[in-house]
């Protein structure tokens, strides 16, 4: 048999009433902390849980933040589009009202004041901000980008610092010289030129040569260079061929519509047509065509034209077979039939000799561009690499401002001021120019181009006020895209921010359980650990306070 000594007992009684106390101690600050454990060594499966879910929170509430700031920028960009609409809505009816033959001069007094109001509302409500930052500015935000200048040939507008369209819109009034003297003097001014495309063009190019030199046996560093070396080559072809000053989208639009031309001359005249011999050919169809309007009539449909130039061909064919009559009908007879295969049976004469006169302009700049020899298939060919290029580069100097706003997942926050406004010299800010000009009784207008040997060419352009309740339609137009592109934008937001919320709900609650106690087991544990420390004192108060004396007596 084990004896049991006093002192076995006053040591288990302690430590009953420790292992009492410890309890004690960890039901009360459990229910004073409302947390399941204090370190992670009092449950590492908790403490693991504890810190992902947490990560998670954590994470989803900054989306919400970035959420929340997203939708506070788009808000105010549809409020500043809707705005511009309207005063773009107001324009086109002033431009209406002008174009009828009742308006009176004070009219007109009265119109052209309140298109210049309308002209600082447009440049205010492009200057809108959202906390500071200017919401059409791309990436530059912290300064308005758009501004109201006086230069030496009249009142322009830049975008952050630089013209939108470098003599898109002069009086008559300003002399051809001093034209000249600012457009030579401004060149280097205008936003998102070719000559800004073949400076990023060429630093993108030496950058990729230098890497590729430091790594010689390296072939895909090789390629990269080369291809960059490719990209500048053909950008700068294109200034060559547009003007450095050019506006990159109108130069990008401009290659597409080569190319375009080229390969329906393709079909036209043949692959291996040379550009001089195709030039020549587009320039006899033009000619005979325009000389078709004369005779029939501009109105007249490709069809019916070709039917009356059969006609004559037989008269002149039965009067003379080898008389020049016949032979200038006949050529008639052949150019008409010709061009129903091309634009169609339905188009009329004026149309069909616009486009012809368009084609042959097209393939002349080609022949200048690629060498009178070259084949049309080829031409083509290098039109397409031009345009592809270039409409790379326009997509590269898109400045999209985008926002996290979920795992994985972004939002574009920003409308482009120019995908609003128009670029280069389509832009709403020359029609509101030239509305001013009509307004104040102007029936010309100046513009000028430079090319790339700095030579400029002003041109004076009819001035029709109806013209331009057209160029306010394709305003609206571009507002319209925008604010379906925004709405659409803001719809998918939606949608991501309440996914956020119910992501919030749901992990709060997985770390909500994972950590905290529940109140009622809490409580019922602290009361049973509260009498279990209170009857292991009491029963060591009666064990512990026994003394030898007790047990000699």
């Amino acid at each position: 048999m084990y004896r049991i000594t006093n002192g076995m007992i006053a040591a288990n009684t302690l430590r009953n009433i420790s292992a009492a106390a410890v309890r004690l101690a960890a039901a009360n600050e459990a229910v004073s902390s409302n947390m399941k454990i204090q370190l992670a060594s009092d449950d590492p499966t908790v403490a693991t849980r504890a810190v992902t879910y947490r990560s998670y929170v954590a994470q989803i509430e900054q989306y919400q933040d970035n959420a929340d700031l997203a939708t506070a920028w788009q808000k105010t960009t549809d409020s500043a589009l809707s705005s511009l609409s309207d005063v773009i809505t107001s324009l086109k009816t002033i431009a209406n009202g002008a174009s009828s033959d009742t308006v009176t001069d004070d009219d007109l007094e009265n119109y052209a004041t309140t298109v210049e109001t309308d002209l600082q509302n447009i440049i205010t409500y492009m200057n809108a901000d959202e906390s500071g930052s200017y919401v059409f500015g791309g990436y530059n935000t912290s300064e308005e980008p758009y501004e109201l200048v006086t230069t030496d040939i009249g009142n322009t507008v830049t975008f952050k610092g630089q013209y939108l369209s470098l003599g898109g819109v002069i009086s008559s009034d300003v002399s051809d010289e001093d034209i000249e003297a600012f457009i030579t003097d401004s060149s280097s001014d205008v936003y998102d030129s070719l000559n800004d495309a073949a400076d990023n063009a060429y630093t993108a190019y030496t950058k990729a040569q230098v890497a590729a030199d430091a790594d010689s046996s390296n072939a895909i560093l090789a390629a990269k260079a080369a291809s960059a070396l490719a990209t500048y080559t053909t950008v700068n072809t294109a200034v060559s061929t547009y003007g450095g000053a050019t506006n990159l989208t109108e130069a990008a639009a401009d290659a597409e519509n080569t190319y375009d031309t080229l390969k329906t001359a393709i079909t036209t005249y043949g692959g291996t047509a040379t550009l001089t011999d195709a030039a020549a050919d587009a320039l006899s169809t033009a000619d005979t065509l325009a000389a078709a309007v004369t005779t029939y009539g501009d109105s007249y449909t490709l069809t019916a034209a070709k039917e009356d130039a059969y006609s004559d061909y037989q008269t002149a064919y039965a009067a003379d077979p080898t008389s020049s009559t016949t032979t200038a009908a006949k050529a008639t007879y052949d150019a008409l039939a010709a061009a129903i295969t091309t634009y169609g049976s339905t188009t009329t004469l004026s149309e069909a000799a616009e486009a012809a006169e368009a084609t042959s302009d097209t393939l002349a700049a080609a022949e200048s561009t690629y060498g009178s020899s070259t084949t049309l298939a080829d031409a083509a060919t290098a039109a397409k690499n031009t345009a592809d290029v270039l409409s790379d580069a326009v997509a590269d100097s898109e400045q999209d401002i985008t926002y996290n706003v979920g795992f994985s997942s972004e939002v574009t926050v920003n409308i482009e001021g120019q995908d609003v406004t128009g670029e280069g010299s389509d832009n709403l800010f020359n029609t509101v120019q030239k509305l001013l000009l009509a307004l104040n009784g102007d029936t010309t207008y100046k513009s000028a181009t430079i090319d790339a040997s700095g030579n400029v060419t002003v041109t004076t352009n009819t001035l029709d006020i109806s013209d331009l309740i057209d160029e306010l339609g394709n305003a609206l137009d571009r507002i319209t895209s925008a604010q379906g592109t925004l709405g659409a934008s803001m719809d998918g937001l939606t949608d991501i921010s309440d996914s956020l919320d119910d992501a919030y709900e749901a992990y709060s609650t997985l770390m909500t359980d994972n950590e905290n106690i529940d109140t009622a087991t809490a409580a019922t544990e602290l009361t049973e650990a509260q009498y279990t420390y209170s009857a292991a004192l009491a029963v060591g108060a009666k064990v512990i306070s026994k003394t030898l004396i007790d047990y000699l007596g």
